[in-house]
C-alpha cells in the first residue's frame, strides 16, 4: 500500500555498502535481479557467498535506511479508496507482509489503518524465506478456505504463495520490485490498486453468475 519501491532500492544499495559493495543499483537493475530467498538475491549482486556476519550487517543496514524514511512515505494512489471499496463490497481484509512484524504494525499505526483489517501479520522470522508458509499460517489462523481468498500483491513471491495454498491473486505493478511483464507472466496483473479492486469485484461477479 506504500509508494516505497524507490526507497527499497536505496535501502538495498545502503545494505550492500555495509558489506563493502558499491553497486550501481537503480530500479531497472533491481527489478531485473530481485528474487527470494533474499540472500540469493544479494549473493547474485555481490558475486560471491554472503556469510552470516555479513548477512546480519545487510539486514541491519537495510532496516535502518528503510525504516528511517518510511514514516514520510505516501500511500499508493487509490489505497484508501481500495480499502473502502473492498469493505463496502462486504469483503473482510487482512495484511500479510514480509516487513518485520513490529515495523509493519508501526507503519499501519502511523497511518491509522489498523481498523480496516481483521488480522495483521508481518515477518516473524527475519530469515528472508518465501511467503507461502506465512500465507498458509495466516489463512489457517483466520479460519479461511484458501479457495475463497484473493490476495492483492505485487511480487512473484505473492503469486507463488497463492499458487501453493490454492488462492487467487492479482498483482499490482505500479510500485512493484518486479517488471510488469514478469508479473503478468505468472498471474493476472494490473497497473494500479484501483484496477486491482475492479479485478477482484469482477471475480466475485463471475463466481456469483456461475453458482
Amino acid at each position: 500500500m506504500l509508494a516505497d519501491v524507490h526507497v527499497v532500492v536505496d535501502a538495498t544499495a545502503a545494505s550492500l555498502a555495509a558489506v563493502g559493495v558499491d553497486a550501481e543499483l537503480d530500479l531497472q537493475r533491481y527489478r531485473s535481479t530481485f528474487r527470494r530467498p533474499l540472500r540469493t538475491f544479494y549473493e547474485e549482486i555481490v558475486g560471491r557467498r554472503v556469510d552470516d556476519a555479513e548477512w546480519a550487517r545487510v539486514n541491519a543496514a537495510f532496516g535502518e535506511h528503510y525504516l528511517g524514511r518510511e514514516p514520510a512515505l505516501p500511500l499508493a494512489d487509490g489505497a484508501l479508496d481500495a480499502l473502502e471499496r473492498f469493505a463496502g463490497a462486504g469483503f473482510g481484509q487482512s495484511v500479510l507482509s514480509m516487513l518485520g512484524h513490529d515495523a509493519l504494525h508501526a507503519t499501519l499505526g502511523r497511518r491509522g489503518l489498523h481498523d480496516w483489517f481483521v488480522r495483521v501479520d508481518g515477518d516473524h522470522h527475519h530469515d528472508g524465506r518465501s511467503k507461502a508458509a506465512a500465507l498458509a499460517e495466516h489463512l489457517d489462523v483466520l479460519g479461511l478456505d484458501p479457495a475463497r481468498v484473493v490476495l492483492v500483491g505485487d511480487t512473484l513471491d505473492d503469486a507463488a504463495a497463492t499458487a501453493a495454498v490454492g488462492s487467487a491473486c492479482v498483482l499490482v505493478a505500479e510500485h512493484s520490485t518486479h517488471h510488469a511483464a514478469d508479473l503478468r507472466a505468472v498471474a493476472p496483473a494490473v497497473d494500479t490498486l484501483p484496477e486491482a479492486v475492479e479485478h477482484v469485484l469482477a471475480l466475485r461477479r463471475s463466481a456469483s453468475s456461475s453458482s
